[in-house]
């Protein structure tokens, strides 16, 4: 009863309107913006002794459309027993009862909790003032030891990134002790349907208000990882320290950004992302990162970062390095979509999204021990970067690969649609396990060198191989084709022949090719072997993924090495199982063909044969006619000179007639003389 009484006449010594103004206040003091209670103001005594405020405006720049900084239904302060039964007030706690809370950051970079440019702008200022007020038997000093905020939602907008984020279920304890003492805060919230905890310290509060770098911690904890920081902070945005992350789902922290969590593969972090580095965040808006170390998985990079604002999009650089790299289905002849038994499927038509392209532009170095692809294992990767407005651009410094190594460059261009190209070499490679591997296709041996230029456009790998144009050419060294007997074959005239080994050894194979719409054409195929040597042509439906072939084996060499037998063999249909048969309709086409030239070259004999006995009979018809003396092999001029040779006496001897004498007279006449 006594209780009782003592409380119901508490309730009546409780200044009411004195503890709402000075609440007001303070909260005007330490945010510099007008602050209004909307409704009635009545004392409590549980749980607080204190009052209750229904509706609490605080006021955000004219420039904020959405609303004020904070609308909260109710404000609940609590003051310091003993203190008001001496005559003084003193505030110990404030509790925001269902708060909408807006904060802002403007396109130019304003943001709405920039507090300096208030009315009392200075919290040191405000202390000296209210001190000076108590010594003239004024008002003491009054500060908050606990602000609460209990089923809160908070609204940010960031104008200048496109954000405009809502976390509800927010309850949050703010304490803040005056001068340079840790200032503490822990809070929990729902985002997206997940719960988040915070849990931060900062070495005084009021000069981090004011724009001073102060110490701070700051812990997250979600269902599904936690994350730290240890450092200093400004609010300019600023902030360097010691960074930590350990998420096997990183949704809820990722909504906060306005983002939403990617779809990662195996071996990125798709079930586990831990990181550790020192971390700087600038007021020009750069981060940088420092003794990175990123484990996706169970795998582990190390990184230097810099990231720099540009005119469209951020700009990364830095270097990143690791040792093994495994990412398990991302390589071999399922990821491609050949190879195997299913070749019905085809190359896959899902749509490439390469939209994360313009995200950001890029300048990288990349180092790896190897990189294991799932069952295709590149060792060592040194590359370098580039990503400049969606067109990303690997330029291969050395990849060692299957015994030999891989240069060159390859380009993903996401601008107007997806294109890839590339200019590659392949140097010294062992041809099973890439083979194995990337077409799933496991009967050839040895080593070999390949190039290639290609381009090809699409959003789909189906698409993309359809159109594919570009050209190359391959070098084998000495191998073996395993599954048939090529020369046995061949001899045989029997395509189920398969021999001793089932092999077909080769000593080199070269060849150069063209492609154009998807089709590989190739009109030099060459095998040389011990037993005889091998052309080729045909072509490849590279998006059919079937083979039109024929081969032309010189079997059986002699002393001299010239091949005896051969026979066209065709290679036809899908290349995972093509069906391999003697061209015979080519062989007899091959046979007219040869017996038609002999033909021809036997009626050409002949001609010639004839018009040389005609030409023989002409000459001595000449002879006997003219008097000449024309021999085989006579030229024109010889001829036409004993022709006017003879031309020339018939008129002398004609004139002599005339004259009246004649040629054997004079002949005698000069005899005599």
């Amino acid at each position: 009863m006594i209780l009782a009484l003592v409380g119901v006449s508490t309730l009546f010594v409780v200044p009411t309107e004195r503890i709402a103004t000075l609440a007001t206040d303070r909260i005007a003091e330490a945010t510099g913006r007008e602050v209004v209670v909307t409704g009635d103001v009545r004392p409590t005594l549980w749980p607080h002794l204190g009052i209750r405020a229904e509706g609490l405006r605080v006021g955000n720049p004219d420039w904020v459309e959405a609303g004020p900084l904070i609308a909260a239904e109710r404000l609940d302060v609590g003051v310091n027993w003993s203190a008001l039964f001496s005559g003084q007030i003193q505030l110990e706690r404030a509790e925001l009862i269902g708060p909408e809370i807006v904060l802002q950051r403007g396109a130019d970079g304003r943001v709405s909790w920039d507090f300096s440019a208030g009315e009392i702008a200075d919290a040191a200022e405000a202390q000296v003032a209210a001190d000076e007020a108590a010594g003239e038997g004024g008002l003491p000093a009054i500060g908050f030891e606990r602000a609460v905020i209990s089923d809160g939602r908070l609204r940010w907008i960031d104008e200048g990134a496109g954000q405009d984020i809502t976390i509800a279920g927010l309850d949050a304890e703010l304490s803040v002790p005056g001068g340079e003492a840790r200032a503490t805060l822990s809070g929990s919230a729902n985002v997206n349907g997940a719960d988040l905890a915070i849990e931060a310290a900062v070495d005084g509060l009021a000069g981090l208000i004011a724009g001073e770098v102060r110490g701070a911690v700051l812990a997250l904890d979600w269902d599904g990882g936690e994350a730290g920081f240890d450092g200093r902070v400004s609010t300019a945005p600023a902030l360097a320290g010691d960074v930590t992350l350990d998420a096997r789902e990183l949704g809820p922290i990722l909504a906060l950004a306005g983002t939403a969590a990617p779809d990662l593969p195996q071996g990125l972090g798709r079930d586990r992302i831990r990181a550790t580095g020192r971390v700087t965040l600038t007021n020009e808006g750069t981060a940088h990162l420092r003794s990175g170390q990123i484990t996706l998985d169970d795998n582990t990079l190390y990184a230097e970062l810099d990231i720099t604002q540009g005119a469209d999009r951020p700009m990364v650089r830095g270097a990143i390095s690791g040792g093994r790299l495994s990412l398990p289905g991302m390589g071999g002849a399922d990821a491609a979509g050949g190879g195997g038994g299913d070749t019905a499927a085809g190359w896959p038509t899902d749509r490439i999204d390469v939209s994360g392209l313009f995200a950001t532009d890029a300048e990288l170095s990349l180092a790896l021990g190897a990189l294991d692809l799932g069952g295709a294992v590149l060792e060592p990767v040194e590359s370098n970067i580039t990503l400049t407005r969606g067109r990303l651009v690997f330029d291969i410094a050395r990849i060692g690969s299957y015994g030999g190594r891989l240069a060159g460059q390859f380009v993903v261009n996401g601008r107007g649609g997806l294109s890839v190209g590339g200019d590659l070499l392949l140097a010294d490679v062992q041809l099973n396990p890439l083979l194995t591997d990337f077409a799933d296709w496991d009967r050839l041996e040895g080593s070999g060198s390949a190039s290639l230029e290609f381009l090809g456009v699409g959003n789909d790998l189906a698409t993309i191989m359809d159109g594919l144009e570009g050209r190359g050419d391959l070098a084998f060294g000495a191998g073996a084709i395993r599954g048939f007997d090529l020369a046995g074959m061949v001899r045989n005239l029997d395509t189920s022949y398969q021999g001793e080994g089932q092999r077909t050894v080769y000593d080199r194979v070269t060849a150069e090719f063209t492609i154009a719409d998807g089709i590989l054409e190739n009109e030099d195929l060459f095998l040389d072997a011990p037993w005889g040597e091998v052309r080729g042509a045909g072509s490849v439906d590279l998006g059919a993924q079937t083979l039109d072939y024929r081969v032309i084996p010189g079997v059986m060499r002699d002393a001299e090495g010239v091949a005896g037998v051969q026979v066209p063999v065709l290679i036809s249909g899908p290349w995972s199982s093509p069906r391999i048969r003697p061209d015979l309709e080519y062989l007899a086409q091959q046979e007219l063909e040869e017996q038609r030239e002999r033909l021809e070259a036997e009626a050409r004999a002949r001609l010639e044969e004839e018009a040389d006995r005609l030409e023989e009979e002409a000459r001595t018809r000449a002879n006997e006619a003219l008097g000449l003396d024309i021999q085989d092999g006579d030229g024109r001029e010889e001829i036409e000179a004993q022709v006017q040779e003879r031309v020339n006496e018939e008129i002398e001897n004609q004139l002599l007639r005339i004259f009246g004498g004649s040629p054997d007279e004079e002949q005698a006449e000069e005899v005599v003389e």
